[in-house]
């Protein structure tokens, strides 16, 4: 069984949850009854969700006699997790939960009996994993990369332009040297940028580019910290279907006066 924590899996549970709500998996609920063991259970499914707010929305199809005080468990069948929960609030036709501290997801190895929707327990083993969990795939780093070839047509055509020379010219034109050649931009471009545990993506100038990283423009030689991952998610009005995955290297004023600082990134090996 592999843990994925809401604290540092920021991204594995915004893709795990747009699944829940976009395909209408069906999730299996039910709590414990601390007196008689017995459980009442309940299948729902996700209307939406908020990181913000740290909360999930179900629908409610029929009566619900859930308890407040009680711990909530979750099983979803079609991408092999559990969870477990506590509900925000109940009203008549939704259920507003807690968004869980921590997902697990269950190894071919592993055996889960989970509840029928009788409230029993049930022989079968629920493995069934149709649902994209690759976030997880690497274990503790959600920071999952993608290699060009992996990415979509979309992407791949806006990177290449943006990056010019193919990985075997760049070989072959610059193989005694360490890194990539950067380029700049012969006018203001931007990049937007995510810092995955913050909240909303920011704009900020672009200063140069390559395979191997990039450089910003930051107003505050404080804002970044080196060795900090980021997720650069596009170009002015371009936006990446994967985002590129890339860490603080350096941070140094681009003057005398200090009011401009260039953030160096390197990206993160495997995505070129």
């Amino acid at each position: 069984m592999r843990v994925v924590k809401a604290e540092n899996g920021f991204l594995f549970y915004i893709k795990i949850f747009k699944q829940l709500a976009t395909n209408q998996h069906k999730i299996v609920l039910w709590q414990v009854s601390p007196e008689s063991g017995g459980r009442q259970v309940s299948e729902m499914y996700l209307n939406s969700f908020s990181m913000e707010s740290k909360k999930i929305y179900l629908a409610i199809d029929g009566f619900c006699l859930f308890k407040n005080n009680l711990p909530l468990y979750g099983y979803v069948e079609a991408g092999a997790f559990i969870f477990k929960t506590f509900i925000d609030e109940l009203k008549e036709s939704t259920l507003s939960l807690q968004m869980p501290e921590q997902i697990s997801l269950l190894d071919e190895e592993d055996s889960f009996n989970g509840p029928s929707s009788s409230g029993k327990s049930s022989a079968q083993v629920w493995r069934l994993k149709t649902m994209d969990t690759s976030f997880e795939d690497q274990g503790p780093d959600y920071m999952r990369v993608k290699s060009l070839s992996q990415r979509t047509a979309h992407d791949q055509e806006f990177l290449n332009q943006e990056f010019g020379l193919s990985l075997d010219q760049e070989d072959k034109l610059f193989a005694d040297k360490r890194e990539s050649p950067r380029a700049r931009p012969k006018e203001d471009k931007y990049v937007k940028i995510l810092r995955p545990l913050t909240g909303e993506p920011m704009i900020y100038r672009l200063f140069d580019l390559s395979r191997g990283g990039m450089g910003f423009v930051s107003l505050s030689e404080n804002e970044f910290s080196k060795g900090e991952e980021l997720q650069i998610m596009g170009f002015n009005e371009f936006l990446l279907d994967d985002p590129l995955i890339g860490k603080v290297m350096s941070i140094r004023p681009m003057d005398e006066h200090q009011v401009e600082f260039k953030v160096g990134v390197k990206f993160t090996e495997g995505q070129d």
